[in-house]
Formats: structure tokens, sequence, C-alpha cells
């Protein structure tokens, strides 16, 4: 009796130590928000927190939430509580129209038992509307129900059609023939409009941002800048970006395999072009000189990114106008 006393002591001890050994080493990620329900424009604090043992932890980056559409990161700050805790506060700033979740982000640590990689749970953001009870000028349409046809008003405008064609057979029927009239010379074609140009041209226009003092004239400028984006993106890719939301048109942007640098600039300048729209944000001077920095860094990155996709626009606009002849050499040239 006191050997199986003395083996079920051993046992038990060895379980308890197991189970302080696997305490010890546990590692836990815990992620918090500040707010679970957020307008337009809203801040939203990020918290990710670490437990366990480690090394070398290495934190989600920028790009982590690039994949969370309409959800920009602004700043991220690291905070070390003890050599067992340690955590990442982001501060994310929330563009959607509708409910979103920031998906789960990969952190990587360094141990003593080697490298692993632990992963955070995906957080909802719930939208809240800015716009009042009675704002319906904003707000979707219901629902178009489908109505039964009438058939009769289309087979009296067909009649109605074929008297007025016979009418006019008969009446012309025996007239002499008017004399042939001499052919007017086409007038030139006009030369391309170089959708890079265009949009130089119109962002000089708003330079002068000290004369800038309602808040009407700063959305007539943030309006200005956000269109002449727009068309250039509707010239050079061929889609209707004028009638297109904001987020419409980067998930149009990414059918169409846009760089990424085209994609990450057109986003922060229409999203924030949309809060000062829509959202009754009233910028300072200082951010009106910001967004229009960021426009001008949105021709300079064209500039490289479109160069040879505008210079074959412009080959076919001239050989479809008969500026210039078409070649095969001068075609691939241009495609190379």
């Amino acid at each position: 009796m006191r050997i199986i006393s003395l083996k079920a002591r051993l046992t038990f001890s060895v379980l308890i130590l197991i189970l302080f050994i696997s305490q010890g080493f546990a590692q836990t990620v815990h992620t918090y928000v500040d707010k679970d329900s957020v307008r337009v424009g809203d801040i939203v604090t990020f918290t990710i927190v670490f437990d366990g043992e480690y090394s070398s932890v290495t934190y989600p980056d920028a790009s982590a939430f690039e994949v969370d559409n309409d959800i920009e990161l602004i700043s991220r700050q690291r905070f070390q509580l003890s050599e067992r805790r340690d955590s990442l506060v982001y501060r994310l700033q929330f563009f959607a129209v509708d409910d979103v979740t920031i998906g789960r982000k990969a952190i990587q640590l360094q141990t003593t038992a080697g490298d692993t990689t632990v992963y955070t749970t995906p957080v909802p953001l719930f939208f809240k509307t800015i716009l009042a009870e009675g704002d319906d000028e904003f707000r979707p349409f219901k629902p178009i129900f489908d109505f039964a046809r009438v058939w009769w008003p289309y087979l009296l405008l067909i009649l109605l059609a074929a008297a007025l064609i016979y009418y006019i057979y008969q009446r012309n029927k025996n007239r002499e023939p008017k004399p042939v009239a001499k052919p007017i010379p086409a007038s030139p074609p006009k030369p391309f409009e170089n959708p890079l140009l265009v949009l130089k041209n119109t962002l000089a226009k708003l330079a002068d941002i000290s004369s800038l003092q309602t808040r009407e004239d700063y959305e007539q400028f943030y309006i200005a800048i956000g269109d002449a984006i727009r068309l250039y993106i509707k010239k050079v890719y061929k889609f209707h970006a004028l009638e297109m939301t904001t987020r419409e048109i980067n998930l149009e942007l990414q059918k169409e395999l846009a760089p990424s640098e085209i994609l990450t600039i057109t986003r922060s300048v229409l999203n924030e072009a949309d809060i000062v729209k829509f959202a009754n944000f009233q910028p300072t001077n200082e951010q009106a000189k910001k967004a229009y920095e960021k426009a001008m860094e949105f021709v300079n990155t064209a500039e490289i990114v479109h160069r040879d996709q505008i210079r074959y626009m412009k080959y076919k606009y001239e050989v479809q106008h008969g500026i210039t002849p078409e070649s095969k050499t001068t075609e691939k040239k241009v495609t190379a």
C-alpha cells in the first residue's frame, strides 16, 4: 500500500510540474478597439496585447491593413509593459459606409524554442450613419418594383410610325431630285489630348491655397481635386470613374491591375475629399495644402507608371483619326 501511495504522489507531482511549465510558456494575444460603432472619418484605436516568453516580436506593419478596405492606418505606437507583456496601439481611420471587419493579423515571434507565428482574432466595426432622420437626399433608393407591361401603346406607336412613313413617301414620290451638294471638306482632327497634361493644368489652377476662407471654398477645392483625378482615371482606364464611389473606383482599379502606388494615393485623396463633401468636415489651410501635395504625388507617380500607356493611347488615337499611318514597327516599339 505504501508503494502504491508513493507512486500516486510521484505521478501527481509530475502532472502539477507539467501544468506549471505549460502555463509559464503559454503565449496569448488579445485585441481591443475603443469603439464598436463608427461613422465616416472616425478615428479608431486598435490595440494588440501579447503575453508570453519571447526574445523578439514583430507586429503587423502598414501593409497588413491594405487588405482591409475602407480602413486607413494613420499611426502606431509600441508599449512594453513588462518582460512578458508587450503591446502595439494602432490609430485607424474609418471610411466605409457599411459594416467592416479588421481581419486576422500575423505576429512573428522569436523564442528559445524557435520562430513561431500567432494571429489576432478578427474585430468587427459597425457602421453608424451621420445622416439625420429627415435627410433622405443621401439615403439609398428603395427597391424597384416590376409592373406588368402594357403592350397596346407600342402597337399604336408602330402604326403611327408606319402611317408617317407612308405619308412622307407619297409626298416625295413625284418631287424632282435635288442637286447633289458638294461635299464639305472635313475639318482636320483635333490633336491628342494628353490626360496627364490636363490633370497638371487643372491642379495648377488650384495652387493658391491661401485664398481659401469659407467652408464652401474648401469644399469646392477638394471637389476639384477629386474630380480631376477621377477624370484622369476615366481616360486612362476607360471606365466611368466620374459616376462611381471611391470604393467602386478602388475595386475597378484592382480589376485593371493598376499599380499599388496608384491604388494607395487614389484611395487616400478621394477618401479625404469625400469626408469634406459628405461629412461636414472643416479642414484647415495646412490640411488643404497636404491634400494638394498628395494630388501632385499622384501626378508624379502616374507620369512614371503610365508613361508607355499614354504614349500608346496617343499612337492609337492618331492612327484612328488618320493623323499618322499605322505601322507594325511603330506599334511594337510603343507596346514594348
